[in-house]
């Protein structure tokens, strides 16, 4: 006899409230991993078909379904005053679409503090002059992980910014960081991070397995190269973020997140503050606090590019 399942159509209300009860769209969980208030807010009526077996034995599942594929689109690439020759930076605002990122205690969602973060930090860029800049999205759409840096690549950018919120079980935790590529996370923070994170969308674990021996040794040695431009444009991050906002113990980390390794273009990920706390999600979530990250962003990005590091 077949699982008895929970199907939720993609695009509802319920697949966002899922989003962080799910591993990823598409994968099944017995309903009772679920939390209660979550099985309470199902059952308030977000569009489900149930079918239990008779007498109760057996375990109800969830399904979620992946959107359909889209063929990707070009990025709208803005030079301001810089020119057509001049570097150019990709900024990706985390999560999008029924994928709601980790949520604050007022239910602030992070693919809604993100978006206004990378906006007003191209408007800040494009400003200074120095580089041209690209947005992996400007609106409110889900991106696959492995898709945001295809994207990214096929503009050959000298840099791409992942902008995220983190979250903890506990209040207290605050602060920002920022990431950089490394085969061995720096802390359990980093790996916990990036098995949550890679697992999200269900983003392959391919490495370098699809390419020959030859090929398989360039892509490392380039990413070695490019991880380095990382760590400079982290560190030169570093002192500009702790002199506007808190930072979380120690600020760059190392992990191997989807979005940090390619081999094609130096990347970071910068982690806003904890959205988890009512004192970062204030911060992040106003105009002032906002403005003094992007600041610190793109002043750090644009003195990095122009020294060369990349």
């Amino acid at each position: 006899m077949d699982e008895p399942v929970l199907q939720l159509e993609k695009g509802d209300e319920a697949g966002s409230r899922l989003r962080r009860a799910l591993p990823m769209p598409g994968w099944q969980v017995p309903l009772s991993l679920l939390p209660l208030s979550l099985l309470l807010g199902i059952a308030a009526g977000l569009l489900l078909l149930a079918a239990f077996p008779a007498g109760g034995r057996g375990e109800a599942m969830v399904t979620m379904a992946m959107p359909e594929s889209r063929s990707m689109a070009m990025l709208r690439i803005s030079a301001g005053r810089a020119g057509n020759a001049a570097p150019l930076v990709v900024i990706d605002a985390g999560h999008g679409g029924f994928d709601p990122g980790a949520t604050g205690p007022s239910g602030l969602a992070e693919k809604d503090v993100v978006l206004p973060i990378a906006l007003a930090l191209r408007e800040r860029l494009l400003e200074l002059g120095a580089v041209r800049v690209a947005l992996t999205r400007e609106g409110d759409r889900f991106l696959p992980l492995e898709e945001r840096v295809a994207l990214a690549e096929s503009l050959e950018p000298d840099l791409f910014v992942s902008i995220h919120a983190d979250s903890a079980p506990v209040e207290e935790a605050r602060g920002a960081n920022v990431y950089v590529l490394s085969p061995r996370a720096s802390d359990a923070e980093a790996m916990a991070l990036a098995r949550d994170f890679n697992a999200a969308d269900g983003a392959a674990d391919t490495g370098d397995a699809a390419l020959g021996d030859v090929e398989a040794v360039l892509a490392e040695l380039a990413r070695r190269e490019t991880t380095l431009g990382s760590a400079r444009i982290a560190d030169r991050l570093e002192s500009r973020i702790r002199a506007a906002m808190p930072v979380h113990g120690r600020f760059r980390r190392g992990a191997n997140l989807v979005v940090l390794r390619s081999a094609r273009m130096p990347s970071i990920l910068f982690e806003a503050g904890y959205i988890s706390n009512a004192e970062d999600a204030a911060r992040i979530g106003s105009d002032a606090g906002r403005e003094a990250i992007v600041d610190a962003m793109a002043s750090a990005i644009t003195a990095g590019l122009l020294a060369g590091d990349r």
